[in-house]
């Protein structure tokens, strides 16, 4: 009797030395324009200066511009060197997220090196964790979502929804956590659309998704020109910043962290639940089988389709919950289109995170701080590199990533796949 046999798929050592053009390369050429700054534009006289602005506001200090950019670029170019020379490929993503690191912070140091340009480390780092919280709602969301197997590109809608429906319960009620419990109902129920349409009925996901943002883009928009015509129902409310006493006064981390607003301390949260919850529970082993093989979870006894319809739903929580974010954690009232394509920015987050929680809180803490960054060089008017520039560097970040630089971004198998019970 003849038995079929498939050849079982190579195991790629990690403790083998390879090599990584693509990314030597690269950061050989960044290394070396780095090194040409601080040789050639820099004077040796030039420094940054940084202070801590919130606690120690006497202290600051002044660094050598120059020689921290050419060390900086050095560092750059020898991770390239190594890549191109070869390195075991368990140390690939280490170096590589060095020379990003090292490269950001030489830019970092010569555009803060213009005179009256001071690098204020606790609030830009405090500001740069909590602009990073709609990438974190609207990421969670779609690592949910997309490890389920259903791709939600309708993140800038339930932001929409979850914004506006925020300050509209939150004026009738005159209860501001209303409000943000309305926001996630709103994200729930845009979500609860996009979950029939792609299980039930088996609609193109992508499609659904953009339909979806229009949808609610067109709703807002609408409902706010009515709002416009009555009083108190649009106006803004504001959440209290959380201050844990004393230790709000620690130098660096206690402005960071422990003087924030509740959004923070709930991404932050969120982050590490859904991180457990995905691996560490049966829930997540359930939703991480019907991602890759749906077919293997059906045969176990797992109803691919209910999970998938459920996840999407709990999914919308949390983007509505971000959409709050722009209207009750900025203490803004609600403006057409004032997500600003953040919930698409969400999506790449997302991919740089690699589907997983823990990748998305790096993937948003970029963003958050260049963001940050681009911010406070335009309020100071005499930056070296333009801030337009710096708000640049995420999506740079997540080319690089996309193209492999730094590891293949690889998405779950059976992501936008519709599934029937029985397929194989």
């Amino acid at each position: 009797m003849a038995v079929d046999t498939v050849a079982a798929p190579a195991l790629i050592d990690d403790r083998a030395v390879a090599r990584n053009l693509k990314g030597g390369i690269t950061y050989t050429i960044l290394g070396v324009f780095l090194v040409v700054i601080a040789l050639v534009v820099l004077d040796a006289d030039r420094t940054t200066v940084i202070t801590l602005d919130k606690t120690l506001t006497d202290a600051s200090w002044a660094a050598p511009t120059r020689g921290l950019v050419f060390f900086l670029g050095a560092i750059t170019a020898a991770v390239g060197v190594w890549l191109l020379v070869g390195l075991p490929r368990r140390w690939h993503k280490l170096f590589s997220a060095t020379a990003v690191t090292a490269f950001v912070l030489g830019l970092l140091f010569w555009s803060y090196s213009e005179p009256g340009t001071v690098f204020r480390a606790e609030s830009i780092l405090a500001g740069a964790l909590f602009l990073s919280m709609p990438y974190i709602f609207g990421a969670l969301s779609g690592v949910v979502c997309e490890r389920s197997g259903v791709i939600n590109i309708g993140i800038e809608g339930q932001f929409l929804m979850g914004a506006f429906t925020g300050v509209l319960i939150a004026n009738i009620t005159g209860n501001v956590w209303a409000g943000m419990l309305g926001a996630m109902i709103a994200g729930s129920l845009s979500t609860m659309l996009l979950a029939m349409l792609a299980t039930k009925y088996q609609v193109n996901q992508v499609v659904v998704g953009v339909i979806l943002n229009l949808l609610a883009l067109g709703f807002t928009s609408f409902m706010y020109d009515q709002l416009k015509k009555s009083d108190g129902y649009n106006d803004p409310f504001a959440v209290a910043t959380v201050n844990w006493g004393p230790l709000a006064d620690i130098p660096v981390i206690g402005p960071v962290l422990f003087q924030q607003k509740v959004f923070v301390y709930v991404g932050l949260v969120l982050v590490f639940v859904i991180w457990f919850l995905l691996y560490r529970t049966r829930w997540g082993l359930r939703t991480r089988a019907v991602g890759e093989h749906p077919a293997a979870a059906d045969s176990m006894g797992v109803n691919v389709n209910r999970l998938r319809y459920w996840n999407v739903v709990a999914a919308g929580l949390i983007s509505g919950f971000g959409g709050a974010w722009f209207t009750i954690a900025n203490s803004l009232a609600f403006n057409k289109n004032m997500t600003a394509g953040l919930g698409f920015v969400a999506l790449a987050v997302m991919i740089v995170g690699r589907w997983n929680p823990l990748g998305v809180l790096a993937g948003a803490l970029i963003f958050g701080f260049t963001t940050q960054i681009a911010r406070d060089l335009d309020a100071a008017g005499n930056a070296l590199i333009p801030g337009d520039f710096l708000k640049m560097l995420p999506y740079v970040v997540t080319l690089v990533v996309v193209a492999g630089l730094i590891g293949k971004a690889k998405a779950p198998a059976a992501d936008g796949v519709p599934y029937n019970p029985g397929d194989k």
